[in-house]
């Protein structure tokens, strides 16, 4: 059996023709081997907004799913093409699909190459015409917020102010909904911190954002005095359009000081040198 390979571009600029090689589909009829670059992808972020990239993540993985993941130290029948589904892996169907693809991601039109299907011919195309060959499955790390004030803000302000206490109504008449809150103190005037996460979905974002808002009123509400008011985060990406709207208004606001997360020396110094002391017993 002949073997034939596609490669999948992801189109930056349709009008420029400028596209980026992100996945390889081989097949020799009884074999079809597919992957991906996941760095590539990772790479890719930076240029699509998040919907776009989404649209092709999925997309790449449901051909994974579809066709299955290549790994080395899988036996080549995992790739035997024995379900009906699989059956679009063939050079006709890949012609077509180079003709009439969707311009998220295009596949290039079948070549024939002479050299057996196997994982280490495999490899040597997907990393002439794809990029580096890796089996290391890379875990991103993800960035929370709250880990990193509690790990280098609260051990420095922990005897002037209540740490992570849940507020009720009982707290504050006019509280209406309980909340945990990162700390709370007084100098005359109420001091409260609460950290939030921008990257998150922007139903919960707008929800953390309105309960510290409600949670400070009531403060206020209960002493008819103003007070200082801290959230802690870090700017969200640009192209999450409304998140970052919301983090320029609490930025730019007199209301709230927002503080980024590495810079919560800020807040220790406000605490030290207003004499800053727990809210409560």
């Amino acid at each position: 059996m002949k073997t034939i390979y596609s490669i999948l571009y992801v189109n930056l600029n349709t009008t420029l023709n400028e596209r980026v090689s992100i996945g390889l589909v081989v097949t020799n009829g009884i074999k079809n081997y597919f992957k991906f670059s996941a760095d590539k992808l990772l790479a890719l972020k930076g240029l699509l907004n998040n919907e776009r990239h989404g649209l092709i993540k999925n997309y790449l993985k449901s051909i994974e799913k579809e066709i299955g993941h290549f790994n080395e130290n899988n036996s080549s029948q995992l790739f035997e093409k024995k379900e009906f589904r699989h059956n679009w892996v063939n050079e006709s169907y890949l012609t077509y699909l180079s003709k009439y693809s969707n311009n998220i991601v295009q596949f290039s039109l079948p070549k024939s190459i002479d050299v057996e299907l196997n994982s280490n011919n495999f490899k040597r195309i997907f990393e002439k015409y794809i990029f580096k060959y890796s089996e290391e499955i890379k875990v991103t790390p993800i960035f929370n917020v709250h880990s990193v004030v509690k790990k280098q803000l609260f051990p420095k302000i922990e005897k002037r102010v209540n740490l992570e206490k849940t507020l009720t109504s009982n707290d504050f008449d006019n509280l209406f909904a309980p909340i945990d809150i990162d700390f709370i103190g007084v100098n005359g005037i109420p001091v409260a911190g609460q950290t939030i996460d921008f990257e998150k979905t922007h139903y919960y974002l707008e929800n953390d954002v309105t309960r510290f808002v409600s949670l400070t009123k009531a403060i206020e509400l209960e002493g008819d005095i103003r007070g200082k008011y801290f959230v802690l985060g870090r700017e969200p990406q640009k192209k999450a359009n409304k998140n970052h709207f919301l983090w320029e208004q609490i930025r730019d606001t007199e209301f709230l000081e927002f503080v980024d997360v590495d810079e919560v020396g800020i807040i220790e110094e406000y605490i030290e040198s207003n004499n800053v002391r727990p809210f409560f017993d």
